[in-house]
């Protein structure tokens, strides 16, 4: 595997699992602020897998904008760049 599709594979980990904590994080936020009598255990798991189910969407576009990102950086350096080319 090359390093270019290894990099973009932990992005794409990355991206998701920052949003799978994103989800969590924000069904803590919503277990306090319902009050408990107002939820039931249906709700609460129906809740849970919404705001999982959501974060993976949000990981899902972290990755597509750091993806196009990296994409369109190219065309935004300078032919004077600084920096030392790789040896091939």
């Amino acid at each position: 595997m090359s390093r270019k599709y290894a990099g973009l594979i932990a992005l794409l980990v990355g991206s998701e699992l920052l949003g799978m904590l994103l989800g969590h994080w924000f069904f803590g936020l919503f277990l306090k602020t319902v009050p408990p009598l107002a939820l039931s255990n249906f709700n609460s798991g129906a809740a849970h897998m919404a705001f999982i189910w959501y974060g993976l969407g949000a990981g899902l576009a972290l990755f597509v904008w750091a993806f196009v990102a990296t994409l369109l950086a190219p065309v935004f350096r300078t032919s004077t760049d600084s920096r030392p080319s790789r040896p091939a």
